[in-house]
């Protein structure tokens, strides 16, 4: 069981991981190479974290889509649609793991099932190009065998073995295939079947031995390929490779076996080559390889199939040409270093090495590390808030007591403590306030998604994300904010087809900005599409009954506008319909929302809502005996009223000329 602290950090930690990994995998799927690389960083933390805390299946997801986002790094993965949909699963996934935990303090049943599916979909797909590769090896074995049928009098029935592998082939691929994308971890066992059904007896082949001598002689590449590697920490070894047979489907063990062994650290040369293999068609293959760990090359190697016995050997790097000037001719500011450097430094901290001085030493002035920040929890600040609150009740009925009974001193000291609730008040409020950045984050994703539902092409611009609101109020306003969002992209945006008839960019536009206004934040919502017809908005609010003819007659273009927020409105087609949901939403905030249009050229939503709904300045009104608080943001002006400012014997008056 994990200790309450240490799941409420991981969970904090975790979300805001998650909320950075959402804005980051819109830039991977642009080809963003420093996005891929954040991406990376964050989700490796999120599988560290995991497995620390105990949580196996976060931990275990977290490290399928680590592993696809090294493939994207390393270009041995392209990014296509499927692949961002399934990173985007993995947050979605993620999150819904968090929100269990927050509840229960564990996983359900049905979380934990959705964390295992989504990680079988990443392994699959980590696996697919694996798969293509292997699959095109098959049909090169088999073009092999159908070119040079004529050619091998000595096999029998030779025709109808064709016949046979070409229909197993179609078969044992097209499962593989399958069994790779549904089931993730069963990959090995696809390659060994692969290899077993594929494989022929040609027992009259020549066989051919490995060049010993050429695989200590590396190519420039090779050499800087080498040395980037042991400077990293790799050592270098020589395996070799012993098949069982040398049977026509050597490229496609070739390739198989290489596969296994890069997974486990990098491959620098092999002989024969790539080039060479379907040529040469050798029993044994010699692989020049720089790993880190030597334990786990056997169990590897035992992973490759028809594999009849194996050899490693430590390989020296004067052996291959490799020495210190050599390894100094790498340049000392690139990528290989900081990353040798970074790891030497994990290094250090798993084995707990400090290297600053001991405590025991004098300690001067300003050497102590100071806390800038600690993580308070909501429940603790919520706590703290109320505390204040009933601080300000006391102040309140103090200064009555002081009112009424003329205590010497009681009102200087009264004014003091006024004053420091007043702050402290104050200081609480500025404690739960968030910047908008929090939202922002997930926008670009939103953008994406819904561009791609409803077949738009759009570019966001965000404004505004230091912007801060009261916890609970960006709690609150995150559904309207993405709804407006959703409505302009769907109803709004025109497709780029439409928009080139019109001489627009096909690429539009949507614009989320923020700013403040006294106690007030305002929050603009706008795209550059086809706008909104006031008049069509007219005939429809009529044709529903929503409202009558004559009042539609009085109505200005604003007024009419607003019409799209009522319930149950939608044009014909069904565009602008749950807007009525976003108003109450953004209203039971103390907000309020405003449109504004222009036809073919812009639709625009303004959000005008409080910072904070935690405290509300309020003028107090006396009815009798009843005492009522309107909250200030609501008053727009007051004015005195004398007996002789009524209207005859009505209780009117006069205000700006109107009665």
């Amino acid at each position: 069981m994990v200790e309450e602290e240490f799941l409420e950090l991981f969970i904090d930690e975790t979300r805001d991981y998650v909320s950075k990994l959402n804005e980051l995998l819109v830039k991977v799927s642009k080809g963003d190479k420093e996005a891929i690389k954040e991406a990376f960083r964050l989700m490796h933390s999120i599988k560290g974290n995991a497995a620390m805390v105990g949580l196996t299946k976060i931990s275990e997801l977290a490290h399928k889509a680590e592993d696809v986002l090294a493939m994207v790094r390393d270009s041995k993965l392209s990014i296509d649609d499927k692949l961002m949909k399934e990173l985007f699963n993995a947050l979605d996934a993620i999150s819904s793991a968090l929100d269990s935990l927050e509840k229960s303090s564990k996983l359900s049943d049905d979380v934990e099932t959705k964390l295992e599916e989504v990680a079988s979909k990443l392994e699959g797909i980590k696996h697919k190009e694996e798969v293509d590769k292997l699959k095109s090896k098959a049909d090169e074995a088999l073009n092999f065998l159908r070119n040079f049928a004529n050619k091998l009098d000595e096999l029998r029935d030779v025709k109808e073995a064709l016949t046979e592998i070409s229909s197993s082939l179609g078969s044992v691929t097209e499962a593989m295939s399958k069994e790779l994308t549904s089931e993730g971890t069963e990959g090995t066992k696809g390659e060994a079947k692969v290899s077993n059904q594929l494989t022929t007896s040609v027992s009259k082949e020549t066989k051919v031995g490995p060049d010993y001598s050429k695989i200590y002689k590396l190519n420039d590449t090779e050499l800087e390929r080498a040395a980037t590697a042991i400077k990293k920490g790799l050592q270098l070894y020589l395996v070799k490779l012993v098949f069982k047979d040398s049977s026509p489907m050597v490229v496609l063990r070739y390739f198989t076996a290489l596969s296994k062994l890069g997974e486990l650290g990098e491959i620098i040369k092999t002989v024969p080559s790539g080039n060479e293999i379907s040529e040469v068609r050798a029993r044994e293959v010699l692989v020049l390889m720089a790993i880190r760990k030597l334990s786990e090359l056997d169990e590897k190697i035992k992973e490759i199939p028809d594999l009849e016995s194996y050899d490693v050997s430590k390989v020296k790097p004067e052996d291959v040409g490799i020495n210190e000037e050599v390894l100094n001719a790498l340049s000392p500011t690139s990528e290989v270093d900081r990353l040798a450097a970074l790891e030497d430094l994990l290094k250090k901290v798993e084995e707990g090495i400090e290297e600053s001085k001991p405590v025991s030493e004098e300690r001067g002035e300003g050497t102590s590390h100071k806390m800038e920040k600690v993580r308070v929890s909501v429940k603790s600040l919520d706590k703290l808030f109320n505390l204040v609150g009933e601080l300000v009740l006391i102040k309140s009925r103090l200064t009555d007591i002081a009112t009424k009974y003329d205590v010497p001193g009681l009102r200087e000291a009264l004014a003091t403590f006024s004053r420091l609730v007043s702050e402290l008040q104050d200081e609480v409020m500025r404690m739960r306030l968030v910047p908008l950045q929090y939202l922002y984050r997930t926008i670009p994703r939103l953008v994406t998604e819904f561009s791609s539902k409803y077949g738009k092409d759009v570019d966001v611009y965000l404004e505004g994300e230091d912007i801060s609101l009261d916890r609970k109020v960006l709690e609150e306003l995150a559904n309207p904010l993405y709804t407006l969002i959703e409505v302009l992209i769907r109803d709004d945006i025109e497709k780029p087809e439409e928009r080139a008839k019109k001489g627009k960019p096909n690429v539009a536009t949507l614009q989320v900005r923020a700013s403040r206004e006294g106690n007030h934040v305002v929050i603009t919502v706008e795209s550059d599409g086809r706008g909104i017809d006031v008049e069509e908005v007219k005939r429809r609010a009529v044709e529903l009954g929503l409202v009558p003819s004559s009042a539609i007659e009085k109505m200005s273009d604003d007024e009419a506008l607003m019409l799209v927020t009522m319930p149950g409105f939608s044009l014909k087609n069904g565009a602008y319909s749950g807007l009525d949901a976003v108003k109450r939403s953004i209203e039971s905030l103390g907000g309020s929302l405003e449109i504004y249009t222009t036809l073919d050229s812009e639709t625009k939503f303004v959000i005008k809502i409080p910072v904070s709904m935690a405290t509300l300045r309020a003028l107090l009104i006396r009815l009798g005996n009843e005492v009522f608080a309107v909250p200030v943001s609501t008053v727009v002006t007051t004015i005195k009223v004398n007996s002789e400012d009524f209207v005859g014997s009505l209780k009117v008056i006069k205000y700006q000329d109107s009665v």
